[in-house]
């Protein structure tokens, strides 16, 4: 007995289009980078610190100096619980008292919001004295227009 073969009424090759399928893989390898989480170089290597008793702790999120209208200089200490400490300085004691909170920072960023009817001189005198007192970089607060 014979086999027969069964032969396609056109003889034309088949051609698969690949286009939709390139646009699936592409569409799932956008998900998967969209939804990776990214490890913290710092996370990924476990290292147990060693114990010291001059241990320095950062406690300080954000140092923020004002000055009112009068001339009046407050320091306004923000900490990682989310906890405000207000104080009145004296011009002569800013250095030592933002030198101080300075130290329990970890990048050294001193805010300065100022009354806009204060000289320039003043403001000037005091972004020295944060300079002098350690600090890394100085940002002048403003408002907005809108």
């Amino acid at each position: 007995m014979k086999i027969q073969r069964l032969k396609r009424k056109n003889s034309r090759n088949l051609i698969l289009d690949m286009t939709p399928l390139i646009d699936v893989v592409f569409l799932l390898l956008i998900f998967f980078m969209v939804a990776t989480t990214f490890q913290d170089v710092d996370s990924s290597v476990n290292i147990e610190l060693p114990k010291s008793s001059s241990e320095h702790k950062i406690t300080i999120k954000t140092l923020e100096v004002k000055i009112n209208k009068d001339l009046e200089i407050y320091l306004i200490v923000k900490d990682l619980n989310g906890k405000n400490e207000m104080m009145k300085v004296e011009q002569g004691n800013l250095k030592e008292k933002l030198g101080q909170k300075l130290e329990l920072t970890k990048d050294k960023n001193v805010i300065v919001s100022a009354d806009k009817s204060v000289n320039y001189q003043s403001l000037i005198e005091v972004l020295d004295i944060a300079k002098e007192a350690g600090a890394g970089s100085l940002d002048l607060n403003t408002k907005s227009l809108n």
